[in-house]
């Protein structure tokens, strides 16, 4: 297969460092390592062009191998800003992979790279966060025809897709391998909410042990990053809408608050809520000297940075994603880059080994999307248990472990 690179990847001559960082994400992905030997065997995807529409890193370039030894035609765009690895960008088009990315982070860049993948007659896609579905059919409707269906990598845009259902409007099946048991357990636990640790800790030298931490929002990122707090020796204050989800919270060892009360006493506030606006105007005016904000959910918007600005005298940045704001009393209050939720900022990438398993699942579930799209309405759906139950079979088996059957008891 003959690679169509495109002029936007920045340097062809890095071709050898990604390929790099592409074997040794390989090496720490067994799970996704055995889907790609299945594949190479089975040729489940012969003959189907697939766009990814994912940030472009050595996970990512994983999956897309897979995809391409199960006989896919793949193309691969940025999925957001501060998303493309220029070095995997030379691997991946060297290795016959379509590659249209640009360090660029504008919206409008974004959007055309998009729309360009698009235009070159995908039968599956797989989008970042459901917005790029969104984009393309209030943008370019003609190109959703012969579109079979979708894979949705995250959770940040399931309310719109739902909406979108609500509304008769999905332009094609959906799946959201996010929602599947095993990731909840593995990726946010083992995975996500570390990093979302390791990389404020390291960005701002805060120190949890003996602070107050809270948590806005106890879904199950808030619940992981809450309980990880608590390990790291901080008072946990919980601030919830929900009251089934608070009273779950106060059974953990939670403290329960309303956010306006908690905004009095938090040294932290981290956002888990994929809600506009959950830490605004209001809020400023109760938060103590120093305090430091910081945001895990939705895609820019959860902290607002605008009414911040409003009322701060002065502004500057501290160091790379640490921004420091004056209000005309003398007090200070931090933020780590609210353009984007934490774990998306300081690291690399992705721990390849913490997404093995979730990218496993969404290979599985194009390839089953394939196969069921013309009996399948145009729903959102849950990714079938019986792929994530193979999922854990699969990651049993490259720890070496074993467990009983029923017949054996």
């Amino acid at each position: 297969m003959q690679a169509i690179v495109h002029a936007w990847i920045d340097d062809n001559g890095l071709t050898q460092a990604g390929r790099v960082k592409i074997v040794r994400a390989s090496s720490q992905m067994p799970v996704l390592g055995r889907i790609r030997d299945r594949f190479v065997l089975g040729q489940p995807l012969k003959g189907l062009k697939i766009v990814l529409a994912l940030p472009l890193e050595a996970a990512t370039a994983c999956l897309g191998k897979t995809l391409q030894a199960g006989g896919a035609e793949l193309v691969i765009t940025s999925g957001g800003p501060h998303s493309n690895d220029g070095e995997i960008s030379a691997a991946l088009a060297a290795d016959g992979i379509t590659v249209i990315a640009q360090s660029d982070s504008e919206p409008e860049s974004a959007k055309a790279r998009l729309i360009c993948a698009m235009e070159t007659g995908p039968h599956l896609i797989v989008d970042d966060s459901g917005e790029f579905v969104g984009m393309i059919q209030s943008e370019r409707p003609d190109l959703l025809a012969g579109i079979r269906g979708g894979v949705v990598r995250t959770r940040a845009g399931l309310l719109h897709l739902t909406r979108l259902e609500k509304e008769q409007r999905l332009p094609f099946s959906i799946i959201v391998p996010d929602d599947a048991l095993d990731m909840d357990t593995f990726d946010r636990r083992c995975g996500t909410v570390p990093a979302v640790w390791d990389d404020m800790l390291r960005t701002t030298d805060f120190t949890a042990a003996g602070k107050t931490v809270v948590v806005a929002g106890y879904g199950r990122r808030g619940k992981a990053i809450a309980m990880q707090a608590k390990a790291l020796g901080a008072h946990v204050v919980a601030a919830e809408i929900d009251p089934l989800k608070a009273v779950e919270a106060f059974m953990d060892g939670c403290q329960v608050m309303r956010l306006q009360e908690a905004a009095l006493i938090g040294d932290l506030l981290i956002t888990a809520t994929g809600a506009l606006d959950t830490i605004g105007g209001k809020h400023y005016f109760l938060m103590k000297d120093g305090v430091l904000l910081c945001q895990t959910g939705l895609v820019g918007g959860e902290i607002n940075t605008n009414e911040l600005a409003d009322i701060a005298v002065s502004h500057c940045t501290v160091r790379k994603n640490l921004e420091r704001y004056e209000l005309i009393d003398g007090r200070s209050i931090y933020i780590y880059d609210a353009k984007l939720p934490v774990n998306g900022i300081t690291a690399d990438h992705n721990c390849a080994e913490m997404t093995d398993m979730r990218l496993a699942l969404l290979a599985l579930s194009l390839q089953y999307m394939n196969e069921h799209y013309d009996r399948l309405g145009n729903e959102v759906l849950k990714a079938p248990y019986a792929l994530g139950e193979e999922i854990a079979v699969l990651k049993l088996q490259s720890l070496g472990a074993n467990i009983d059957e029923a017949a054996d008891r």
